[in-house]
């Protein structure tokens, strides 16, 4: 009974948009008052629930990707990717998505990437005669990219909330990556080449070379981090401190773009993006204190026990149910409160955890350009300075492509867990 008022009680909140992290609280203490429990507990168990080495490396990933965006990486980043593809016809369309990928693999964050290269390139395809329903659509799929190219924020958050390591689900998620993106570019091209979206110049050798030589400091990156994690060097949470250091370098001493005097503003910006998640896991904590001690995750494992007979069934289902609450949640808000629920099931099933938190990660990808909420595509949408509902119906088909790869995903757990089981 109990357990039906916090998530009745919980959906409510969200559907009155009130803020994810507040919902969950006042779920939370609304049970806490009518079950007596002195509500110090709040206190108590959000502290607990921030106090975790692994969640150090939220902020310093998200410090390490402001410092890049502000320190001319995302010119640079374009530039090589122009003059790889850029040529082609639907070329522009192509070199936002390789575009998107690069600099997935320095932020970690779906809509900082949406933002950053959808600003540039939303009003180049405009320019060149593609559509702004198009450009927005492409865009906003392609910013989710960096929830799965390493270093991720979202496998961050997903690691630490379920227990699952997190160097493991930063290498897992890196061939789903590279297949959406590829899914993405081929749909792109075929779109672009059916409505005459002409390509660009050819680059030059020498253009080629300089744009190359441009961008090869920051893509040591995501090199230097998941290099360090795979011989041992570093933790996790010290590949995040090191990737700070290294950005930082490169934006002040080498590239110069970014001040001294700039630093505090770049430090509250950080401190903008991290708070309100960080919050949310706080408070998330309680949360799953309280569907443990109502025995929630039990309740589940029998119920998934009596009608899903084997661990694909299950994984179907679970799919089912991430792409309908995956339109009108928040992915931070789903792994927070559905990953401590589901994580005994999953290992009840036997299913390898890296697996299912990149099947779920996948998921996300998919709602986070999904109406009604959908934010990648409506922060694309508000670039391209398009209506919603126009992009909406010009993302289905670059949702079809992801379909593809989240059934590739949950068939073939190999593209999951083969770079973990060879490299870590």
């Amino acid at each position: 009974m109990m357990t039906a008022f916090i998530f009745v009680t919980l959906l409510a909140l969200i559907g009155l948009n009130v803020p994810i992290a507040f919902a969950i609280g006042a779920a939370c203490m609304g049970y806490l008052w009518i079950e007596g429990i002195n509500i110090a507990l709040i206190a108590q168990r959000t502290t607990q629930g921030l106090y975790s080495y692994p969640f150090l490396a939220l902020p310093m990933f998200v410090f390490a990707g402001v410092l890049m965006e502000h320190g001319g990486i995302t010119r640079r980043m374009m530039r090589l990717a122009n003059a790889l593809i850029g040529h082609i016809s639907g070329g522009l369309a192509g070199v936002t998505v390789v575009g998107s990928t690069l600099f997935g693999a320095l932020s970690g964050s779906a809509i900082g990437d949406t933002a950053a290269i959808g600003s540039i390139m939303i009003p180049a395809m405009k320019a060149k005669g593609y559509a702004a329903s198009f450009a927005a659509a492409l865009q906003g799929c392609c910013g989710v990219l960096a929830s799965l190219i390493p270093p991720s924020l979202t496998m961050v958050i997903l690691g630490a909330t379920g227990n699952i390591s997190i160097a493991g689900l930063l290498l897992a998620g890196l061939i789903p990556g590279v297949l959406m993106a590829l899914s993405l570019i081929v749909i792109s091209v075929i779109i672009s080449r059916r409505r005459g979206y002409g390509g660009g110049d050819r680059a030059s050798l020498q253009e080629l070379i300089m744009a190359t030589f441009g961008a090869l400091p920051p893509l040591m990156l995501p090199v230097i981090i998941l290099g360090g994690i795979i011989l041992g060097i570093v933790t996790v949470t010290e590949a995040a401190v090191l990737a700070v250091a290294y950005a930082f370098v490169l934006s002040v001493f080498i590239y110069r773009e970014i001040p001294l005097k700039a630093l505090p503003e770049i430090a509250f910006q950080v401190v903008r993006i991290t708070v309100p998640v960080l919050l949310i896991i706080g408070v998330s904590n309680l949360f799953a204190w309280i569907i443990t001690t109502e025995r929630v995750p039990q309740q589940l494992t029998e119920f998934f026990s009596a009608v899903a007979p084997n661990a694909l069934i299950f994984l179907l289902m679970v799919n089912i149910l991430l792409l309908l609450i995956g339109t009108f949640m928040e992915s931070n808000a789903l792994i927070i409160i559905l990953i401590p629920i589901l994580m005994p099931v999953v290992n009840g099933y036997g299913i390898d955890p890296l697996h299912f938190g990149v099947m779920f990660v996948v998921n996300l990808c998919i709602g986070a350009n999904t109406p009604p909420l959908g934010v990648t595509l409506m922060t694309a949408s508000r670039i391209a300075e398009v209506p919603f509902a126009q992009s909406s119906r010009a993302v289905l088909p670059f949702l079809g492509a992801m379909v593809v790869v989240l059934l590739l995903t949950i068939f073939f757990p190999g593209l999951s867990t083969f770079l973990p089981g060879i490299l870590l």
